[in-house]
């Protein structure tokens, strides 16, 4: 029962359904409000389950019926409350929880809106429509008008001669659209070298970002930072990479863990950074800062 009520408490910690938390204390706040309210409340004890129901709602929105519904039956079924509210505490602090999903959303279509996943938004292009178009002609021609015994003289080479000039169109097709992704590349990396923005840049935006109480934005630039000292300082704009590649480019990749960490939990799940957090994040990051001083020398 216990490991039902718990496994059904994480499920309904990570699926937050379509409401959203109420304005109140935050989500992970209002479950270990709750929480230590119930534990030493005695069996049955109404008052406090009544109050636990509340608290939780209030940070909650109802997003976790089955806890409230242990908390509102007569008598409160308390036990069963704990083991939840326990399970949804120990899911709320980890990174890929998400306490407010549009506001992941969001965050995630201002990633893919970068300029380095232009090619995701843009669908096929002209050259790959027509591209397909002649493909698709030049296999009708060959199933229909294919020479057989009876075929006259002049489908006998016909065909073969109409088969090579698609083939050949196809050819130009695909090198003129390759060329022109590649200048497309080039010019998003010629943007982002004219923006003039170096990793030692980046480091210096964090330290102004983070003076100013504004953690996220700055746990951003330090992930830039630290991007563009592993590799070329385009690669934050340009790369598809992700953040983690890239930081496996790190001879140490382990010690980048708690900068990535800050760094999901803060743009992927839409989380607030501490200060605490966010100390360790430019813990991690400060053998990138050397390293782009040295290059500025």
């Amino acid at each position: 029962m216990k490991l039902a009520a718990a496994l059904g408490a994480v499920l309904a910690g990570i699926w937050l359904g379509t409401a959203q938390a109420a304005e109140g204390p935050s989500y992970a706040d209002s479950v270990d409000r709750a929480l230590a309210l119930l534990r030493s409340a005695p069996a049955g004890d109404t008052s406090a389950a009544a109050e636990a129901a509340g608290v939780l709602q209030s940070g909650t929105g109802s997003t976790q019926p089955e806890i409230l519904g242990d908390l509102r039956a007569s008598p409160p079924r308390l036990d069963d409350a704990r083991v939840r509210l326990t399970a949804v505490q120990r899911a709320v602090r980890n990174p890929a929880f998400a306490a407010e999903p549009r506001k992941a959303d969001d965050a995630v279509s201002g990633i893919l809106s970068q300029p380095r996943y232009a090619d995701l938004r843009a669908g096929p292009s002209p050259w790959d429509r027509i591209q397909a178009a002649v493909v698709r002609l030049a296999v009708w021609l060959l199933d229909n008008l294919a020479p057989g015994a009876g075929a006259p003289g002049w489908i006998r080479w016909a065909v073969p001669v109409v088969t090579l000039v698609m083939v050949l169109a196809v050819t130009a097709l695909l090198l003129r659209a390759t060329r022109g992704h590649g200048r497309r590349e080039a010019r998003i990396a010629e943007q982002a070298l004219a923006s003039g923005r170096t990793s030692g840049d980046r480091f210096a935006e964090a330290d102004r970002l983070a003076a100013a109480g504004q953690l996220t934005a700055a746990v951003r630039k330090l992930a830039g930072g630290v991007a563009a000292s592993l590799g070329d300082e385009r690669d934050w704009e340009v790369s598809p990479l992700t953040v983690r590649e890239i930081f496996w480019r790190s001879p140490d990749p382990g010690a980048l863990g708690p900068l990535l960490a800050a760094f999901e939990s803060a743009v992927y799940g839409g989380r607030d950074l501490d200060a605490e957090a966010y100390a360790r994040a430019e813990t991690a990051a400060a053998p990138y800062r050397s390293l782009a001083r040295g290059r500025a020398a």
